[in-house]
C-alpha cells in the first residue's frame, strides 16, 4: 500500500437499499478448473468465498469460450440479481493479463436463457434477470471474451445472487470518510470496501502522520432505518497473516443522528473473523464510527476495515 496525501473529506453516494436477501449456493460445479499452480487452486467454489483475489479459471486448454459455471441453490428461490466480479482480482496485473468475459449466457432451472454483454472494467458489475421466474441453479455459459495480455484463460473472482432487493443490511445511500489511501497495484481502499461483502477489500485509513486513532466512517441511510447490530470484519480480512500486518480498531464509537452514541470495546481480538457487536435498537438516518482506539501492525502503519455492516 503507498501512502496518498491526506483527504480530509471523501463522500461517495449510492443509490439506496432496503434490506433484502442473498442466496448462498448449496454446491457451485464447472465445466473445466485450471489445475493448481504452486500450492494456489482455481476450483468453482472460489466464486463463493467471499474473496475477490481468489479467482474460479476455467481449464479448457483454449479461451474459455463455451465454458460454464453452475451456483445451485437449495430450493427454487425468487433471483433477480447476479453481481459479478468479472476476470482475475488478484491484481491490477493479473486482471489485465488474463481474459475477461465479455458475453455470457446465464441459464435458469427450468431451461430459460438470457444473454448478457459485461463491461470490461474493473469493478463488479450487477445484471438483472426477469422476474416471475423462481430457479434452483443458475449456469452461466461464457461466450466471448476481453482477451487478456498474458495468459489465455477466463476467470470469474466472485459471484453474488440475490432478490434484486439489495443486500441481507442496511446498505448506506451515501457516505463519508476522514480519508482513505490512494488507489494502487492491489486495488483501492474507498470506503464502499466496508460494506461490500467480501473479506479481501477494504476500506484503509490515510493519517499520514498517525495510527488511524481518531478516523472515521459516516453512513448516511436513505430513509429513517432501524439498526441493532454492526458486523465487523476487522483489519484486512483475508487471513490471519494479513490481518496482523496492518492496524486494526480496538475500540470503536457509535454517534447516531438521534443524538445518542455507543461506545464497542475490545473489538481488535475479532481479527480476522466476522463479528456481531449487539446494541440497543434505534431508528436513525445516519451513524458515525470513530475508531477511537487501534491496535498496532507488525508492518503497516495504516488503520484497515474489511467489512463494517449494519443490520436490525
Amino acid at each position: 500500500m503507498f501512502r496518498a496525501l491526506l483527504l480530509v473529506l471523501a463522500t461517495v453516494v449510492f443509490a439506496p437499499t432496503a434490506e433484502a436477501k442473498v442466496f448462498k449456493p448449496s454446491s457451485v460445479t464447472a465445466s473445466s478448473t485450471l489445475p493448481p499452480a504452486e500450492g494456489v487452486e482455481y476450483s468453482a467454489d472460489k466464486v463463493n468465498d467471499a474473496k475477490a483475489s481468489t479467482p474460479w479459471i476455467e481449464g479448457d486448454g483454449g479461451s474459455g469460450l463455451g465454458q460454464w459455471i453452475r451456483l445451485d441453490l437449495d430450493g427454487e428461490q425468487d433471483v433477480r440479481e447476479l453481481k459479478i466480479w468479472n476476470g482475475n482480482w488478484y491484481s491490477f496485473d493479473f486482471w489485465t493479463r488474463s481474459n475477461r468475459v465479455k458475453d455470457i449466457e446465464v441459464e435458469l432451472s427450468d431451461g430459460s436463457k438470457h444473454s448478457f454483454t459485461l463491461k470490461d472494467e474493473k469493478k463488479p458489475e450487477t445484471i438483472k434477470l426477469p422476474g416471475g421466474t423462481k430457479t434452483s441453479s443458475v449456469k452461466i455459459k461464457i461466450k466471448s471474451i476481453y482477451k487478456g495480455s498474458t495468459w489465455n484463460d477466463s476467470c470469474f473472482s466472485e459471484i453474488l445472487l440475490s432478490d434484486g432487493k439489495g443486500l441481507d443490511f442496511a446498505t448506506p445511500a451515501s457516505t463519508a470518510t476522514s480519508g482513505f489511501l490512494e488507489e494502487d497495484s492491489d486495488g483501492n481502499y474507498g470506503v464502499e470496501n466496508a460494506f461490500d461483502t467480501l473479506k479481501d477489500t477494504m476500506w484503509c485509513e490515510n493519517d499520514a502522520s498517525g495510527d488511524g486513532t481518531g478516523s472515521w466512517i459516516e453512513y448516511t441511510f436513505g430513509s429513517p432505518t432501524a439498526i441493532s447490530k454492526l458486523k465487523l470484519h476487522n483489519g484486512n480480512a483475508y487471513g490471519i497473516t494479513q490481518c496482523t500486518a496492518s492496524n486494526r480498531a480496538k475500540a470503536i464509537r457509535l454517534d447516531f443522528s438521534d443524538g445518542s452514541s455507543k461506545t464497542i470495546g475490545n473489538v481488535s481480538g475479532s481479527c480476522p473473523l466476522l463479528k456481531q457487536y449487539a446494541f440497543d435498537s434505534r431508528t436513525v438516518t445516519s451513524v458515525k464510527m470513530t475508531f477511537t482506539t487501534v491496535t498496532k501492525g507488525s508492518q503497516h502503519n495504516d488503520l484497515c476495515i474489511s467489512e463494517a455492516r449494519f443490520s436490525k
